[in-house]
């Protein structure tokens, strides 16, 4: 998993703003400007997705948002293993973010997922890639704050300087445009083409990349990230594990994130001379300084040697703190087993009793129960989380 930005315009803008939280395959950078007056929108339900971009537009300022414009274009990417979207500063996500999804019915529109173990096998299985992350509003007062850091990590007082002088050249409406640019991310999960060129992706209608939001304990309801405008932060973003239906493609042609033509249509107008020069010299300024370190989580491995040891791990596949107080083995229903599931003696079903610890913003601490199936794998020889709900 990548973050997609042209490198010397990341480099600026990870100086602006702080590193993600992500697993350690990942190094993705966040972007975010604040709005007070994108609060209303929050109430308003999203229906078109050309509306619901143009409202980032207040944060350009009443001449920008005046513009007739059309930025969906620029959240499109060639890739089908890659997603282009934005973030809605006056939205924050604080449920859970668990650690895999069974989405059997994924495809483009809303789809309903079941939380699952990083090892449960099968098709639409998705793992948890990175959260959008919160971060501080891109304006005149924390880019100068930027540069003290920058300095502080090791950047030439000299370039600093003239940095701060190129800031004082530049208008309020530059910064306001640049914030709106600032908070569109590239996630992408294919990995280079092989040497034939081509590459593998998922089968047509299904996204590879996926938002998830906390309907019940163990249930999500998710949409593809695609080109997908006003994503909350903190949002979990899961990208899909391949399977036997994904199909090989001829790769795709390189596709960079236009920057340089996303700000000028933001803007209304070509970056007159001293923006230009604020920008590039912010940009060595910032490769200069080298940035913060990258923060990393370890993911916890669900997968142990007895079956009622894979029962009580389950409860960290949840995403929140909890404590196990019984794991109860429970017979197999009489219908269809969820998740694909088959009847047989490597497939078990547990009673699981927890306690959530603290609240996440959905669930409220307490006493909850959650039903377990693992599987056993032959060939590793352990017992793995497959399937969990609230329901047997």
């Amino acid at each position: 998993m990548i973050a997609d930005k042209d490198p010397f315009v990341g480099r600026a803008l990870d100086l602006f703003l702080p590193e993600l939280e992500v697993d350690p395959t990942v190094l993705l950078a966040a972007a975010r400007a604040d709005a007070a007056g994108l609060r209303a929108a929050r109430r308003r339900r999203q229906t078109v997705l050309a509306v619901a971009f143009a409202t980032l537009l207040l944060l350009a300022g009443a001449a920008v948002a005046a513009q007739k414009l059309d930025l969906l274009p620029f959240l499109h990417t060639n890739d089908r293993n890659a997603a282009r979207f934005s973030i809605n500063p006056s939205r924050r996500y604080r449920g859970a973010a668990p650690l895999a999804l069974t989405c059997a019915t994924a495809r483009n529109g809303r789809f309903v997922c079941n939380v699952s173990g990083p090892l449960a096998s099968g098709k639409r299985q998705y793992a948890l890639g990175m959260r959008t992350d919160k971060v501080p509003l891109l304006s005149r007062q924390s880019m100068l704050a930027a540069l003290t850091r920058a300095q502080a990590q090791g950047a030439d007082p000299a370039q600093v300087a003239r940095v701060r002088s190129d800031l004082d050249a530049v208008d309020d409406d530059f910064i306001r445009a640049l914030a709106v640019v600032a908070r569109i991310e590239t996630v992408s999960g294919g990995g280079p083409n092989s040497p034939s060129g081509t590459e593998r992706v998922p089968p047509a209608g299904v996204p590879a990349w996926a938002a998830c939001r906390e309907l019940t304990l163990t249930t999500y309801r998710c949409r593809p990230l695609a080109a997908l405008t006003g994503v909350a932060s903190g949002t979990p973003l899961y990208f899909l594990q391949p399977s036997a239906d994904w199909r090989r493609v001829k790769g795709p042609q390189p596709d960079r994130f236009q920057f340089d033509r996303l700000l000028e249509r933001v803007l209304g107008r070509k970056p007159n001379a001293a923006e230009t020069r604020f920008f590039i010299d912010f940009a060595t300024v910032a490769v200069g300084s080298g940035g913060g370190p990258t923060k990393t989580v370890q993911g916890t491995p669900i997968a142990v040697s007895d079956a009622q040891g894979a029962a009580r791990l389950a409860a960290q596949s949840l995403g929140v703190r909890t404590r196990v107080v019984s794991v109860t083995v429970r017979p197999l229903p009489h219908r269809r087993l969820p998740g694909g599931l088959r009847r047989s003696s490597n497939v078990r079903l547990y009673r699981v009793v927890l306690d959530l610890l603290r609240a996440n913003g959905i669930d409220k601490p307490g006493r909850n129960t959650i039903y377990v199936y693992v599987t056993r794998s032959a060939k590793l020889g352990v017992w793995r989380v497959a399937w969990l709900s609230q329901k047997p």
